[in-house]
């Protein structure tokens, strides 16, 4: 394991992904927020809190992240994101998002080796930390479009950043780029965007109920069977299927939650889910969106699955 070996600079590091950093104590992190309990627009959490003095390490950079709304990646500064550090939302009345966290380098420090080890509690005045704001829900992915600023349309410049600071792998940088190449020549040669997202033939959709726990093993449904469930714009029910969902049909995975409530981030206001999971290690990987390190966990209608009861199979995770 390799420690983050660059030099601290006013107080922050550069720290790139597998190197390893502690989180500061709580009472220097606070020192470096604003009255908005932000540091260059990244919001400070209360769930961020426990963390305090434990020791990761870094996953991803957060050059650049997706924001809900934006056809486009926007860019921020000095931020990183840690393996397997997410948002529990138990200061966002239970939100179920499941956010990867964004860490902003000065309130990180050099790791002393021994990744993993999660701090105890903290005590934490909430009154320091807001979480809401009038009546929505502030939080790092409520604020992320007013963090962020937009990228210069058709720079690909960061793909090759990404592949030279090992951010992506040949292979990925490759097929990103391939894609990329594929949209462009068919928006030249059609003059409108590639359907990527599958679609299908109903104006109402279905609901199914299969009231899945966490650690059931359930198939993902073959592409044409979830067609079936979707609207002509992708949609069932509201929730669309996205592109990366296909690599999983035919695979088996692990339920991880039931998904019933998540702040919505352009509105801030909590939306109510039904028949909706996550399953164990299904991320998005970026792939339909320009390598975004956010990794997304990915939500599954319960119409999109079923239910195997196989003893001898186990689940099999999906491709990196």
């Amino acid at each position: 394991m390799t420690s983050c070996c660059a030099c601290e600079h006013a107080g922050s590091l550069a720290c790139h992904r597998g190197e390893t950093v502690t989180v500061r104590s709580l009472e220097e992190i606070l020192a470096t927020l604003d009255a908005d309990g932000k540091l260059e627009g990244i919001l400070f959490t209360p769930e961020m809190a426990r963390f305090c003095g434990a020791t990761f390490r870094v996953f991803r950079r957060a050059e650049r992240t997706c924001v809900e709304g934006s056809a486009d990646l926007r860019r921020l500064e000095g931020a990183v994101f840690l393996e397997g550090v997410r948002c529990n939302g138990s200061a966002h009345d239970g939100c179920q998002r499941g956010c990867l966290l964004f860490w902003k380098e000065a309130w990180l420090k050099p790791g002393d080796g021994q990744a993993g080890d999660i701090a105890a509690e903290h005590a934490l005045s909430v009154a320091q930390l807001p979480t809401t704001r009038g009546d929505r829900y502030y939080c790092q992915s409520t604020e992320l479009a007013a963090a962020t600023s937009e990228l210069p349309p058709g720079d690909l410049g960061y793909f090759y950043h990404d592949f030279r600071t090992n951010e992506t792998t040949a292979w990925r940088f490759l097929y990103i780029l391939g894609l990329r190449t594929v949209d462009f020549l068919w928006r030249r040669l059609f003059g409108r965007e590639r359907a990527s997202r599958p679609t299908g033939p109903r104006r109402k959709t279905d609901t199914a109920e299969l009231d899945l726990q966490p650690g059931e093993l359930v198939e993902v449904r073959s592409a044409e069977e979830i067609k079936a469930t979707l609207d002509s714009e992708g949609r069932n029910r509201g929730l669309t299927f996205e592109p990366e969902m296909l690599r999983c049909c035919g695979r088996r995975y692990r339920v991880l939650t039931p998904v019933r409530r998540i702040i919505a981030e352009t509105t801030g206001k909590m939306v109510e889910l039904t028949n909706t999971v996550i399953l164990d290690g299904v991320t998005c990987q970026g792939i339909y969106a320009k390598n975004c390190p956010r990794s997304h966990y990915l939500y599954w209608r319960e119409a999109w699955l079923k239910r195997t009861h196989d003893p001898e199979h186990s689940a099999r995770p999906g491709p990196a």
